[in-house]
Parts: structure tokens; C-alpha cells; sequence
């Protein structure tokens, strides 16, 4: 525990200076850089503060008593009912003492997490990868370093230039005592902002969870952004919320958007994002009712003959839209 507090602490000392560095306003080519170590400091017990808690002292004893009864009319005597759950006692906290010596966890929780956010991008296959662990030190020091059994963790002012995050973790036994961890990751970034990510489950699967919040913040279509549509530039201003939103009526979701000074897209504007996708800067349609201008809604699973229709010709309490300029 020690030798992981010295490495966090030399770590925001880092830090410290990282917030003093000048960066450019946008990410490189539109990707966000993270340095690839994530120091990971161990939390609570908390299947043990549970396991501690759940019951009163009388419960406790009620159930020793129990279980001590349970033996004797086994045919054990009293000497022996009594060394028994001792031993019960002592095979499980050795059980437990085995399963949870934490030595290399980080390093697992480390590489899972970054295979599933590599594989996310592999089956999705986004235009732009928009996030990256980018290695900052020379190629042949992260080669010395893994040869030693170490992750690379050597950082000056000048690679933290290089840098748009940093990660750090942190892990503990999940209370419901069936070998879950509980993992957050949070990003502080160049001005000192954070960003939390949380997940629970199983060690080898639990970082899929954050791969995938992860992911979906910083790939999905962000508003206000912009986008080629045809020879033009297409700025997508989002709803009222500063999303895609919801409105009671296509006439309703022109107002709106007239109101933040844009306007809704036409079908074919709508039909060319969606092609783009959520994870290229496109909005998806995703077979729901979007609202159209001019009164009319847009409805994907309705395509013969167009899916352009006239309100009456959907059931819809709500349609979505977003706003362009």
C-alpha cells in the first residue's frame, strides 16, 4: 500500500505542473490523449465492512449458537463443536486472505480496460478515433520497464505537453462478497477538470463497463459540432437541452430551434447524419419519429413509400429533433 501512495503522490506532484502547461483550445486532430499508466491506490474492504455490519452483536451470537447446535446434534461434544467453528473461521479468512492479495489487480484492471476500449473501436469502426492512450516516453523505456516487471511511469513538463489527461484508479471489494470489485477511473485534464467513470463486477470483466461509458463520451456526437454534408458545412446546434431532444409537436421543434437560431434538418440532411453515426458526428435515427420542418415527421420504419409523413400518419405522443444551422 505504501509503495502504490508514494507513486500517486509523485504522480500530482506531476500533476501540479501539468495544470500550469498551455495547451491548444482542441485536442490533436480531434483526439484526446491519455497517458497509457493508470496508478491504481486499493479502497475499502467493503465485503468486510458489510460482512461486519449486516448484523447486530446479538444477531451474530444467535447464529454461532446456531451453528454450534447444529453440531451437537451431529453427535459432536461440546470441545469439539467449539474447535470446529474455529477452524470453520480460520479456512475462511484464509480463503479470503488468498483471493484478495491484490499484487499485479492494478495492472490487470490496467490492460483489460484498455483491450476493451481498443475492441470497441475495432467492431464499431468510428471515421475518427477520438481517444487514445498514447505512449509519450521512447518506445525502448516502456521496453526496459515491462522487462522489469514496471509500468512505464516517468513524466516531466515536457511529455505532459504532449497530454490532454492523465487517469488514476482506484479498486475495492464490492459489499455483495461474491469476488466483485468495485473500479472508478477519473480523468483530470489540462485545466484541472475531472472526469469519473464507474463500474462493478468481476475483475476480468468489470473494465468493460468503464471501456464503454468512456467510449461513449468522448466518441458520441457532441453539440455544437460541425460536419461536411455535400460541398456544405453542416453546424448541428442540438435541442433546447443541448442534445437531441424531445418536443410535443414538429411545429413545436421549429420554434424551438428558431429560437436558438437555427433550424430543423431537412430528410436528406437527417438520412446523410444518420449515415455518419453517433460515433463519427453524425446523429443515428434509430427507427423513432423525428420532427421535420414544416409540420411533417420523419419515420424511419415507415419507408414505402417515403418515410416523410404528415403527423396523423404516425402514433406519436413526442418527436425528437435537433437543430442545425
Amino acid at each position: 500500500m505504501q509503495k502504490h501512495f508514494v507513486k500517486l503522490v509523485t504522480l500530482l506532484t506531476c500533476l501540479t505542473s501539468f495544470n500550469s502547461i498551455t495547451f491548444a483550445n482542441t485536442p490533436k486532430d480531434g483526439r484526446t490523449d491519455i497517458w497509457p499508466t493508470i496508478p491504481f491506490v486499493r479502497g475499502a474492504d467493503l465485503c468486510r465492512y458489510k460482512d461486519a455490519y449486516q448484523q447486530t452483536r446479538t444477531e451474530y451470537m444467535s447464529n454461532m449458537v446456531q451453528s454450534a447446535n447444529s453440531l451437537l446434534r451431529s453427535g459432536a461434544s461440546g470441545r469439539e463443536a467449539l474447535m470446529l467453528l474455529g477452524t470453520f473461521n480460520e479456512m475462511y479468512d484464509r480463503n479470503i486472505a488468498v483471493a484478495t492479495q491484490y499484487q499485479y489487480l492494478d495492472v490487470t484492471l490496467e490492460s483489460t480496460f484498455k483491450a476493451y476500449l481498443d475492441q470497441y473501436y475495432r467492431d464499431l469502426k468510428p471515421r475518427v478515433k477520438k481517444l487514445s492512450f498514447t505512449n509519450v516516453n521512447d518506445i525502448l523505456s516502456v521496453v526496459r520497464a515491462t522487462n522489469n516487471g514496471q509500468r512505464e511511469g516517468y513524466l516531466d513538463q515536457e511529455l505532459l505537453n504532449k497530454l490532454d489527461y492523465i487517469a488514476i484508479g482506484s479498486y475495492s471489494y464490492a459489499p455483495n462478497c461474491q469476488g466483485d470489485i468495485l473500479v472508478t477511473i477519473q480523468l483530470i485534464g489540462r485545466n484541472g477538470e475531472t472526469e469519473s467513470f464507474v463500474g462493478n463486477g468481476k475483475p476480468q470483466y468489470v473494465m468493460s463497463q468503464i471501456a464503454s461509458k468512456m467510449f461513449t463520451h468522448f466518441q458520441q456526437t457532441k453539440f455544437p459540432s460541425k460536419i461536411k454534408v455535400g460541398s456544405a458545412t453542416l453546424e448541428l446546434i442540438g435541442g433546447m437541452n443541448g442534445s437531441v431532444d424531445r418536443a410535443e409537436s414538429p411545429e413545436l421543434a421549429a420554434e424551438f430551434c428558431a429560437t436558438l437560431e437555427g433550424r430543423l434538418p431537412s430528410a436528406k440532411e437527417l438520412e446523410i447524419l444518420n449515415g455518419y453515426g453517433d460515433w463519427s458526428g453524425g446523429v443515428s435515427l434509430n427507427d423513432k419519429v423525428w420532427a421535420l420542418p414544416n409540420g411533417r415527421v420523419y419515420a424511419p420504419y415507415l419507408k414505402n413509400p417515403s418515410p416523410v409523413r404528415e403527423k396523423f400518419e404516425v402514433n406519436a405522443d413526442e418527436y425528437l429533433y435537433y437543430c442545425v444551422k
